[in-house]
């Protein structure tokens, strides 16, 4: 895809979106403990992007100003990073609410509860520190002593299995029109997400959450996509907190992408050890997949793609078998030096790369993981590569859009 269309590209998903107005309730009923004070705290901040013109393989991490809500302008676009509006008591039917106005998207968010806010203490860097977060006016406040935000109950998260488990809420606002990562309006274009168990490479039982496109017929054979999470997420994270069967559905109605079988699977058990994952992907899911599932074993119909510790595991995976997949998806990683990683495999030269991340990634800096030096080490072995990068942070903001870009403008091309 040439830089026009790019650029075409980030402005339909990033700006001009439709507004919103969302009340968010909590019923302290649903809780257990008495609650005095509420708010809602979620990722609600937004920024305007610098990033038109640059996707090579310069770094620019800049830290741009964030804004709250009632600041945002047509010219902004969603940003990772904590926001926490109050919400106030409805003496008459006891429920704590607060409206946000907000442009069309997924947000994730909980409720925080009986906690005192304060400002930033010494050392916490507003902007910058975890324990930070804005609120309505912009300004950056903390609590005094920290407590984890519970999920709306109302709107629980989902945690298919053990392993499997969300902290956060999900909002979303519009439809596919506004992004292809919210839901279908039509349900019969929607394809059925489950959770399998399979025996590991330990011998253990874990799961893999399997996508299925809505006509799926066990007498063809379909395009086979694996997904990887990033440091401490599992299989249900690309479902639950990515939009990912939302994606497909849409862009296999819209005729953007082929009909295809997606597969996460849960890495953080391995502990990042990237040759027993890259084991257990051949010896335990791949036939567990064939023998159950209409999944193809032509290598130019297979493919795989992850999310930072998922990116560097892609980029593992990209060096070791480029016999075995065709296209390879490194989003917010780039490869880490010492055993296993080399780019001197020959085949190397007759598959398709996609390597990107978002324009304020901790993924787009000149660490050895960066993405940067993995540009600049596939330059000088002269192997084929498509840069992608998209406004935002190390985020859920990123990797759907870098996802939908992987599977409308790359995938079987």
């Amino acid at each position: 895809m040439d830089e026009k269309k790019k650029e075409n590209h980030r402005e339909e998903h990033f700006l001009k979106k439709k507004m919103y107005d969302v009340t968010l309730t909590l019923d302290p009923k649903d809780l257990d403990e008495e609650v005095k004070t509420a708010g809602v705290i979620g990722e609600f901040l937004f920024y305007r992007s610098n990033l038109k013109g640059n996707t090579d393989e310069q770094g620019m991490v800049e830290h741009d100003e964030k804004f709250p809500p009632a600041k945002y302008e047509e010219d902004m676009t969603q940003i990772g990073g904590r926001y926490y509006q109050a919400m106030t008591l409805d003496e008459a039917t006891g429920l704590f609410t607060t409206t946000l106005r907000l442009p069309a998207g997924m947000y994730p968010y909980g409720f925080l509860i009986n906690s005192e806010i304060i400002d930033p203490k010494p050392g916490h860097i507003p902007g910058v520190s975890w324990e930070c977060f804005m609120t309505e006016d912009g300004t950056y406040h903390e609590m005094t002593e920290f407590k984890p935000w519970i999920p709306d109950p109302k709107n629980p998260p989902f945690a298919p299995t053990k392993d499997g488990a969300q902290m956060n809420s999900e909002l979303y606002l519009g439809t596919p029109d506004d992004m292809p990562w919210l839901p279908a309006a039509n349900p019969a274009v929607k394809g059925l997400v489950s959770y399998v168990s399979y025996k590991d490479i330990r011998g253990n039982d874990r799961t893999m959450g399997v996508y299925l496109p809505a006509s799926y017929d066990k007498a063809k054979e379909y395009p086979l996509i694996f997904v990887s999470h990033g440091g401490g997420g599992n299989e249900a994270d690309w479902f639950s907190q990515g939009g990912l069967a939302n994606i497909m559905d849409n862009l296999i109605a819209g005729g953007r992408t082929a009909e295809a079988i997606v597969v996460t699977m849960n890495n953080s058990v391995y502990d990042w050890n990237f040759a027993e994952i890259d084991q257990n992907l051949l010896q335990c899911i791949l036939p567990y997949l064939k023998k159950v599932y209409a999944v193809t074993d032509d290598p130019k119909k297979m493919a795989f793609c992850g999310l930072s510790m998922g990116g560097i595991t892609t980029m593992y995976t990209y060096m070791h078998h480029p016999e075995r997949f065709s296209y390879f998806g490194a989003m917010s990683g780039g490869f880490c030096g010492g055993e296993g990683f080399t780019l001197e495999n020959p085949h190397l030269k007759d598959v398709t790369l996609l390597i990107g991340s978002a324009e304020e990634d901790i993924a787009y800096n000149e660490r050895e993981i960066g993405v940067p030096s993995t540009i600049r080490a596939l330059k000088e072995k002269g192997l084929p590569y498509i840069p992608y990068f998209v406004p935002g942070s190390h985020d859920w903001f990123c990797w759907p859009a870098m996802f939908t870009y992987f599977a409308s403008e790359v995938l079987w091309k």
